[in-house]
């Protein structure tokens, strides 16, 4: 009788009945299904069949000079280093504007995209590569703008800060750029590409370089699998510990619920083919499992 009945398991007081065909019929579903998950998982074999690799660099004018010797003559100068701005706040602040921009548009792109092991790189999973290049393209529309509006005022803001400041003016005026070269300092530039290891077959390169140099590739994805793990981990315990104080306080937040929905998206969108650990899945199904259909105003 220990036997769940709702199974359609026959049992009796001596002897136990049971009809294995559902269940072969079961495992052979659970067999496929954990043969189609490994077939989607990123393996350094079939990493760049998955997806791309995506750089953005983006340049900017900070507005300022060095201070010359002259000016730092009372410092010591082998261990004082100094700089000035040549604009006044309220252009500073249209050259921040975009700098701002900048940050939001990389942001963006780090949420859709797994962090690479080489600086400024980022892994981007084919099915959002479309939806990528689409938002950078209106974010370089936009900051567009933004670089226009600051050379609409360039002239004006250089005479407001020689009035304001001639002593200073007199060491930068020579150090101004032109508006065409002020405009090439704001590059906003994005690719897609691929990288692989050198080809075993390739005669220059020794069976000893190939070795080390797939190795190193091996151990990027894997460290890429283990970044993916972190970003998981630190997401979900900031989340659910700001709800925990919230409820202790009776002051739940939808805020915090909504991004929780966030970061659990984009892990079903873009890390989950990254997640080979099954205790972390088990953690990611048990979050969403508490949290699927509940608000702040049922908490409260």
């Amino acid at each position: 009788d220990c036997i769940n009945r709702r199974r359609g398991l026959i049992t009796t007081k001596q002897i136990i009945i049971i009809d294995l065909s559902p269940l072969a019929g079961r495992g052979n579903r659970q067999h496929n299904k954990k043969e189609n998950e490994m077939e989607q998982k990123i393996t350094p074999e079939n990493i760049f069949e998955k997806g791309m690799l995506i750089n953005l660099s983006t340049g900017g004018f900070d507005g300022r000079v060095k201070l010359s010797k002259e000016q730092l003559k009372d410092f010591p100068t082998e261990i004082v280093r100094g700089v000035h701005d040549i604009f006044e706040s309220e252009f500073k602040k249209l050259i921040k504007e975009i700098g701002r921009h900048d940050g939001i548009t990389r942001w963006e792109i780090k949420y859709m995209s797994i962090p690479f092991p080489i600086d400024g790189i980022y892994f981007i999973l084919s099915k959002q590569i479309e939806k990528a290049i689409e938002f950078l393209k209106k974010r370089e529309n936009e900051r567009k703008e933004l670089i226009q509006n600051a050379i609409d005022n360039y002239d004006n803001a250089i005479v407001k800060f020689s009035e304001r400041y001639p002593e200073y003016y007199l060491h930068a005026k020579g150090k101004y750029p032109s508006k065409e070269r002020l405009r090439e300092r704001f590059y906003f530039k994005y690719q897609l590409f691929a990288i692989t290891t050198p080809e075993k077959t390739l005669g220059e390169v020794s069976s000893n370089l190939y070795t080390e140099e797939l190795d190193k590739f091996r151990k990027d994805v894997s460290t890429m699998k283990q970044e993916v793990v972190n970003i998981i981990y630190t997401e979900l315990c900031d989340r659910i510990k700001m709800l925990q104080r919230q409820c202790t306080d009776g002051k739940p937040s939808q805020k915090t619920f909504n991004k929780m929905t966030r970061v659990l998206t984009q892990i079903d969108e873009i890390y989950s083919d990254f997640i080979d650990r099954e205790d972390i899945k088990d953690i990611i199904e048990k979050v969403k499992r508490m949290v699927s259909g509940v608000t702040a105003d049922n908490l409260r």
